[in-house]
C-alpha cells in the first residue's frame, strides 16, 4: 500500500470512530490536531491516532474532535503539515515527532499561540520556558542523567557510544548530559547518520578497539538500531547493548535479532507485568487494533486525558487551556500522575526494560 493511500484508508477509520480529517467541523467540539509519522507498514503514528480513539471510546467523550496531520517526522514536512493545520483554524495540538521537528515549529507555535502538548521531543532547548508548550515527558537532562547511572553500574570499562547525528537536536545535547554524570574510564563515540549508513565502514570502526558495553544514542523509531546492535553483538557477544527510550517499538524487537538477550531499553513506564495500568492498555489495544502500541501511545493518551479535563471543565481556547493547566499543574492519568512546573515540564522516572521479548 502506498503512503498517500494508506493515509487517505486512516482518514476513513478516522470518520467512522469520531475523529476527522482536516477541513471538518462538528460545532461546539474541542477540535485537537495531533501531529505525528503516518506511514505504511509501521506502528508509529498509527499507534499514536489509535491511542486518540481509543480513548474516545473508552472515555464515551463527546466534547473532542481529533484531526491528523502527516509531518513524516521531517522538520520541512512538519512545517508544511503545521500551516495546513493552520489553515483549517486549529490551535491545540499534540506532537509525537523528534526534537529536529519540535524545533522548526517552535517559533510559529509561539507567535501564533498554538496550545501544544510535546510527547516524543526530549530536547532541552524546550525547556524552562514560559511559552505555549507543555510536555508530558522528562527533558534530556534528567533522562540522560538516568542513563548514565545505569551504564556507570554495568561491569566493564570499555564503553562505546554509537551517535546518530541526523536528530542532532536530541542527541547532541544528551551527549553533553551523559558524559557529565558518566564514570567509565575508557569511552569512544562513533558518529554515525542512520539515513545514509555504511555497514562495512562502521563494522570496521566497531572493531578497532574492545568494548564491554555499547549505548546506542539514537532518537526517534530507527528501526536500523537493532541491525546495528546485532552487528556489535557479533563482534563482542557479553557485551550489554543499551538504547534511549525512543527507539522502543515492536519494530526494534523485530529487527534485533539474538542480540535481544544483552539489549536494554529505558522506558517511561514500568515493565510488563509491573503496572495493572499499562498491561491493560495493551491489552486493550491490542484487542481493538490488533497490534501492540507504540509507547509514545501511552504519552498521547495521557496528553488527550489531560487536555479533556479541560475541555470538560469548559475550556476550549488556547488561552484559557494554558492558565488551567499552569493553575491546577498535577493530573491523575491513567498511567499515573503527571506534574507541570511553573514552564509545563515535567519531572519522571526512568525504568530500565531487560526482558524486551516480553514487552509487546
Amino acid at each position: 500500500m502506498t503512503g498517500k493511500r494508506y493515509i487517505a484508508v486512516l482518514m476513513l477509520l478516522f470518520l467512522a470512530g469520531g475523529l476527522a480529517p482536516a477541513g471538518c467541523s462538528r460545532g461546539s467540539r474541542a477540535r485537537i490536531a495531533i501531529m505525528t509519522r503516518l506511514q505504511s507498514g509501521s506502528t508509529v503514528g498509527s499507534s499514536e491516532v489509535n491511542a486518540t480513539r481509543l480513548f474516545l471510546e473508552e472515555r464515551g467523550v463527546r466534547s473532542i474532535e481529533i484531526v491528523p496531520f502527516n509531518d513524516n517526522w521531517e522538520p520541512d514536512r512538519a512545517l508544511e503539515a503545521y500551516s495546513e493545520m493552520r489553515s483549517q483554524g486549529l490551535d491545540i495540538l499534540i506532537t509525537s515527532h523528534v526534537s529536529t521537528c519540535a524545533l522548526a515549529l517552535r517559533d510559529s507555535i509561539n507567535r501564533d499561540g498554538v496550545l501544544t502538548m510535546v510527547t516524543g521531543a526530549a530536547t532541552d532547548a524546550l525547556s524552562g520556558h514560559d511559552d505555549w508548550i507543555f510536555r508530558t515527558i522528562q527533558d534530556v537532562a534528567s533522562e540522560q542523567k538516568s542513563i548514565a547511572g545505569y551504564i556507570n553500574d554495568l561491569p566493564g570499562a570499555g564503553l562505546l557510544i554509537i551517535r546518530d547525528t541526523d536528530n542532532h537536536s536530541y542527541t547532541t545535547p544528551a551527549l553533553r548530559y551523559f558524559t557529565e554524570h558518566l564514570r567509565k574510564p575508557s569511552v569512544r563515540i562513533i558518529d554515525v547518520s542512520v539515513k545514509a549508513l555504511d555497514m562495512a565502514s562502521l563494522e570496521a570502526s566497531i572493531r578497532a578497539r574492545p568494548f564491554d558495553t555499547v549505548y546506542m544514542l539514537v532518537g526517534g523509531y530507527k528501526v536500523v538500531a537493532g541491525t546495528i546492535a546485532q552487528m556489535a553483538a557479533r563482534i563482542n557477544p557479553a557485551a550489554r547493548i543499551v538504547f534511549t527510550p525512543w527507539v522502543k517499538s515492536p519494530e526494534l524487537l523485530r529487527t534485533l535479532g539474538g542480540a535481544v538477550r544483552k539489549s536494554v531499553v529505558p522506558s517511561h513506564y514500568p515493565p510488563r507485568g509491573e503496572s495493572p495500568a499499562v498491561d491493560e492498555y495493551i491489552a486493550a489495544f491490542k484487542k481493538r487494533f490488533g497490534y501492540a502500541p507504540t509507547f509514545i501511545s501511552l504519552n498521547v493518551y495521557a496528553a488527550l486525558e489531560i487536555l479533556s479535563s479541560a475541555t470538560a471543565a469548559g475550556y476550549r481556547k488556547p488561552a484559557e487551556i494554558k492558565t488551567y493547566l499552569l493553575k491546577k499543574r498535577k493530573f491523575e492519568t491513567r498511567f499515573g500522575p503527571v506534574e507541570f512546573d511553573a514552564f509545563g515540564d515535567v519531572t519522571k522516572p526512568l525504568y530500565f526494560i531487560t526482558d524486551l521479548e516480553n514487552e509487546f
